[in-house]
């Protein structure tokens, strides 16, 4: 049985708000947003994460098939209707209740301990926002980002914790505790190490034949670093502090530069080309009942002209 998935929105919707979130969810929904990726590293510096991934190795061992799997799954929770997203929703939180046990400094972590499992939403929610503000170029005001934040709430109400352990709801809270997750929780460790030499030496993914691979020696290079640049653009300065990948004004330059790139495809080219496949199919499909409701009447009651 799959668990309910509560309404989550905000109190108001003017139309400015409602653009905004209308973009949110476009951005989220874009091919685009996966080379920000690299901002999820974040998840990994914090220590009980960190010795999760480290123990499970699925991250280490077989990287591709870790993130075709992530993917696919985030199609479900942030795209998929609501009976699917539900049960995508359960599958994850059973699962991971086997993820625990006691990492190197010896204290033990679990999965679906509070303060992991939100930093996780958290983590995710803030690189879409990232990507969100790099492919749009415009600053949310206080209402559009808290209307973006109770959107993303009710894209994963499967995954929340109950009771005290749910996610913050206030907008500015929540920067407020990322902020101090950043500076007194976050370090690197084992898991970010692999992660980071994962992309800037990337094996070949497993689902590219293997005649591909000279192209794949040559151009994994310059790949990595553009993943590099615009994962760690969009990190909190705290957050990228803690990269084993210095910083530098140079790469300020790059960022802007591959933003500004990204930005006219974004905008030019069409959904069609730019959205993941689960998003168009449910563009397709909104076009579809809006479609068939104009072909409607407005009334029932008699028609006089016609009496």
């Amino acid at each position: 049985m799959t668990c309910p998935v509560p309404h989550i929105a905000p109190a108001t919707t003017p139309d400015h708000v409602s653009d905004a979130v209308a973009r949110f969810e476009r951005v989220g929904g874009s091919v685009l947003f996966s080379l920000f990726g690299v901002g999820l590293f974040d998840q990994t510096m914090l220590p009980p994460v960190s010795a999760a991934l480290e123990d499970t190795g699925r991250a280490r061992t077989e990287p591709w098939a870790r993130a075709v799997r992530t993917a696919a799954a985030d199609q479900l929770i942030y795209h998929g209707e609501d009976p699917d997203r539900a049960t995508e929703a359960e599958r994850l939180m059973v699962l991971h209740r086997d993820v625990k046990g006691v990492g190197p400094d010896g204290e033990r972590y679990s999965a679906l301990n509070p303060q992991s499992w939100n930093w996780i939403l958290y983590s995710t929610f803030f690189v879409q926002r990232g990507a969100y503000l790099a492919l749009t170029d415009g600053e949310p005001t206080r209402a559009e980002n808290q209307a973006i934040w109770d959107h993303y709430r009710h894209k994963t109400a499967g995954l929340h914790l109950p009771g005290k352990s749910r996610p913050i709801e206030d907008y500015t809270e929540l920067v407020a505790h990322y902020a101090h997750m950043a500076a007194t929780e976050l370090r690197p460790t084992p898991a970010l190490a692999t992660a980071v030499a994962t992309v800037r030496h990337a094996p070949r993914p497993f689902f590219l034949p293997a005649a591909t691979g000279p192209l794949w020696r040559l151009s994994s290079p310059a790949l990595g670093h553009l993943l590099m640049v615009l994962g760690c653009g969009i990190m909190h300065p705290d957050v990228r502090a803690h990269m084993p990948y210095p910083w530098t004004r140079r790469h300020d330059r790059e960022f802007q530069a591959i933003t500004t790139a990204l930005r006219v495809a974004f905008d030019r080219l069409p959904a069609t080309v730019t959205d993941s496949p689960m998003a168009r199919n449910r563009r397709k499909y909104q076009q579809l009942v809006s479609k068939y409701r104009d072909v409607g009447l407005t009334s029932f009651a008699p028609d006089a002209a016609l009496r």
